[in-house]
């Protein structure tokens, strides 16, 4: 092949290297994120191949006129930065250039099996793909010395060692992380967290954009994982807004099969300063993690707990939001019809969750939070839903002996209290708060659950009896509650609406 590879452009490679089946992809890719001259210059360059146009002969196939040189620049590099589209699900699109080099070399195809060499370099060197890397460097460096060209082969033998020094860094902070997550809890304290810290913290500036990405969200999840009500200080929010612009900027690089760093992080920014749920910059977010969770294909075979989690900061949100309003006959016009869209979207993904076939072999205890948020979300949908979700919520509890409740018991049988009383089986709401205490005895709950579920049993045994007693536990109640900093809100609005002869103070 005598193409010169020096005049060709970066997405020209790129192209080149792929083959049909993540070609196929990544056409598909870009034509369901509506990138119209994305696909129109990918499909240009492909049919040309095994040729090549010129830089000018390409613009005027694109614009028609190269008089638009500025905007071909700029789409040829937008469109190597969308190859994060082809790259989150499948990271290893360039190795099977490997085969192809070393079947070319022994055909005699020496002359094509450079050029693919140099242009496998050069992507594999913007994308950061080590095992790629390393091939064509040790292929390239061997074929130096064979030829006598030994000044070109000590160049890429220096070029490998770098390669290799990069990789082992990437591993060493991939295993760091791993060990401080799977580390019994009892161990954490802040002398561990510290050294973690310096640890990461050097890797922030590194050459190479994978060790400085991966070193940012390693410490970010770190300090999450040590401390959930994260992000308190100003050089975790300076680092959390440096991360956002590493991933923005570097969109191209690739990282291991079955990573998902964007996924993450953008649980872990939904739970910062930076992105209040309640806020629409919140929704927004929340909005874009749910779409990237989707178009990520492995996560339709393991569980993704950070989405279970993203799903658990919305259903928190609802619970506090409409809890107190769900047994009202005009529930659904106090609901937004934003909210009552995000609603219907979270059931339904749980839904999609439950349906899964993963929960037998390896994720048993985690079936527990799933079904819990299903059921809560269907009683926060109010109406028919209501009778829906009590119903997962009582199975959830029938199979307690098998599975385990743990920190969930609470926010279990809140769900039930809300539901039944919702739907005036008030009696049901006495037999789930025997249960509950039952159930929590030498157990830590949650302090706000634990009130609302005495409130919403008070309110129930009053509204059968309407006896002064009850009167009297709600004010205490309150009492607790106001002490205790949590919001009165839910119980204003309930004992205003029932009139209930309550004293708050």
């Amino acid at each position: 092949m005598a193409t010169d590879k020096s005049t060709l452009l970066t997405i020209q490679k790129f192209v080149y290297l792929l083959d049909d089946f993540h070609y196929n992809e990544f056409r598909s890719n870009l034509d369901s994120a509506n990138a119209a001259l994305p696909l129109k210059l990918i499909e240009t360059i492909r049919n040309k191949l095994p040729k090549f146009d010129s830089h000018q002969e390409l613009c005027v196939k694109i614009y028609r006129s190269f008089m638009q040189k500025q905007n071909f620049n700029q789409l040829t590099s937008y469109t190597f930065k969308l190859s994060h589209l082809l790259g989150q699900n499948y990271p290893n699109y360039l190795h099977h250039n490997v085969s192809l080099i070393e079947q070319w070399v022994n055909t005699a195809k020496t002359e094509e099996a450079d050029f693919r060499a140099y242009c496998l370099l050069d992507i594999a060197g913007q994308v950061e793909d080590y095992q790629s890397l390393v091939f064509v460097l040790k292929f390239l460096a061997q074929q130096s010395f064979l030829t006598r060209d030994s000044t070109t082969g000590f160049k890429l033998n220096s070029e490998l060692e770098e390669t290799l020094a990069s990789e082992q860094i990437f591993n060493r902070i991939v295993q760091s992380l791993r060990n401080t997550l799977y580390v019994p809890s009892e161990t954490k304290s802040p002398a561990m967290l510290g050294k973690l810290k310096e640890f990461y913290k050097p890797f922030h500036t590194h050459s190479a954009a994978s060790i400085r990405i991966l070193s940012q969200y390693a410490y970010l999840y770190t300090v999450y994982y040590f401390n959930p009500g994260m992000f308190d200080n100003k050089e975790d929010l300076a680092l959390i807004k440096q991360f956002e612009k590493e991933l923005v900027n570097n969109s191209h690089v690739v990282f291991p099969f079955l990573f998902d760093i964007k996924g993450i992080f953008g649980f872990l920014l939904l739970n910062s300063p930076l992105a209040n749920i309640n806020t629409p910059e919140g929704k927004r977010h929340f909005k874009e993690l749910t779409k990237h969770y989707n178009s990520v294909k492995f996560w339709k075979n393991y569980l993704n707990m950070p989405q279970i989690f993203s799903i658990a900061v919305q259903s928190t949100r609802f619970v506090s939001s409409y809890h107190y309003l769900v047994h009202r006959s005009d529930y659904h016009t106090l609901v937004s019809a934003a909210d009552q869209k995000i609603l219907n979207e979270l059931s339904d993904k749980c839904a999609e969750l439950l349906a899964l076939n993963i929960w037998d072999k390896h994720y048993k205890n985690d079936l527990v939070s799933v079904q819990m948020l299903y059921g809560a979300l269907l009683i926060l949908k109010g109406g028919d839903k209501i009778k829906n979700g009590i119903e997962v919520l009582e199975s959830l509890l029938t199979s307690y002996q098998q599975l385990n409740l743990s920190g969930s018991t609470d926010s279990v049988f809140l769900a039930l209290m809300i539901g039944y009383f919702s739907v005036k089986k008030y009696d049901k709401c006495s037999d789930t708060f025997k249960r509950y205490q039952k159930v929590i005895k030498d157990k830590p709950v949650y302090d706000g659950n634990d009130i609302s579920i005495h409130t919403y049993y008070y309110l129930s045994r009053w509204l059968e009896s309407h006896s002064n007693q009850y009167v009297i536990k709600l004010e205490a109640n309150y009492k607790r509650a106001k002490d205790a900093g949590g919001s009165l809100k839910a119980m204003q609005e309930l004992f205003k609406y029932f009139e209930v002869p309550a004293r708050l103070k």
